[in-house]
């Protein structure tokens, strides 16, 4: 700048003692140093004209050589310059705007496109575009920065080429957020937030909740002598069976409609696993009559004869009790009849 304050100031100066901007004879309109009326003269990055006896700025000099004339603009890749004259005489290109996609943009005005938005800022090279966020369901989210949808949490990334995408970085499930790594309770399962690839992540069913306690898919509970299995791959657990304890004390899983025996022989019943609605129960079917190595079914409501005694099958309320009786009348007289 000192260049060009130098080169005006030689050029102001008087050849005979006179101002800058007299003719040189009052007449013909030529400016000091010999310079001729309308001619042109080239300092640094600016052109200067004499006029009428005057020196004053007339164009900027671009990069490609160019004259741009003063308020005139030239543009380069990504922002736009305007040849403006300088408090000392001078003449300099300006970056007056960015350009993006074919169209100008001021400094520090914000722009947007489908995927992200963007600002016009001043740079070492005069402006350029930078993104400030990304474009999420039509908000803007700026970089960093989080939204959540569609049963995840997204985070606003930068990407190498100077865009940004909005990127997977948890879970949602009932309106609350979860990090990568989380596990948590959602009814009667639970979850792990996990990412399944490097810009994915996933809310995986890991198990079930009984009764407070965490189960794995596949394990196998009891609940008022019902057993469910944990699925993670329904809704509801998965009905197994019935609980029933053996002669040692054990418990047995008896699927729904398996049946089995319980009880000291002689008398004996067959008990069956029934479903009921989403549960299921155990019943008794019948009576056995076990002795001498056989065995006599005895249905509910009726009754045999077996070593000339009758033995009958009484039902009630679903409870069944097998019982004796001296002779087929006897039996028939508390409501049985012959099997």
């Amino acid at each position: 700048m000192q260049q060009y304050s130098s080169i005006v100031l030689f050029m102001l100066v008087a050849i005979s003692g006179h101002a800058f901007g007299a003719p040189l004879d009052g007449s013909n309109g030529d400016c000091p140093g010999g310079l001729a009326n309308g001619a042109q003269i080239e300092r640094g990055r600016s052109v200067f004209e004499c006029r009428n006896g005057n020196v004053v700025a007339k164009a900027c000099v671009a990069d490609d050589l160019k004259h741009i004339d003063i308020g005139s603009t030239t543009d380069k890749k990504s922002f736009r310059l305007q040849c403006t004259v300088n408090s000392d005489g001078s003449a300099t290109l300006e970056p007056t705007a960015c350009l993006f996609q074919g169209q100008e943009h001021k400094v520090d005005e914000q722009f947007e496109d489908a995927n992200n938005f963007y600002s016009c800022k001043k740079s070492e090279d005069g402006l350029k575009v930078i993104t400030a966020g990304c474009i999420d369901q039509g908000k803007r989210v700026p970089l960093n920065q989080q939204a959540a949808h569609d049963d995840f949490v997204y985070v606003c990334n930068e990407t190498v080429n100077n865009g940004a995408r909005m990127m997977p970085s948890g879970c949602v499930k009932d309106g609350k957020q979860y990090k990568v790594g989380d596990s948590f309770e959602v009814g009667n399962l639970w979850f792990n937030c996990t990412r399944t690839g490097s810009e994915k992540v996933a809310a995986k069913p890991a198990g079930c909740v009984n009764n407070g306690k965490r189960l794995n898919d596949g394990d196998q509970y009891s609940d008022n002598e019902v057993i469910f299995e944990c699925a993670t791959d329904q809704p509801k657990p998965r009905l197994i069976g019935c609980a029933q304890r053996d002669e040692k004390g054990e418990t047995v899983t008896r699927r729904v409609g398996c049946t089995w025996t319980e009880g000291t022989e002689p008398n004996q019943y067959e008990w069956a696993c029934r479903q009921d609605s989403d549960s299921a129960k155990k019943v008794q079917v019948r009576c056995n009559y076990k002795v001498g190595g056989g065995v006599y079914n005895i249905d509910p409501g009726c009754y045999r004869v077996i070593d000339k005694s009758a033995f009958g099958c009484l039902n009630n309320a679903g409870t069944l009790n097998l019982q004796s009786f001296q002779g087929e009348q006897a039996a028939q007289g508390a409501g049985l009849h012959a099997c």
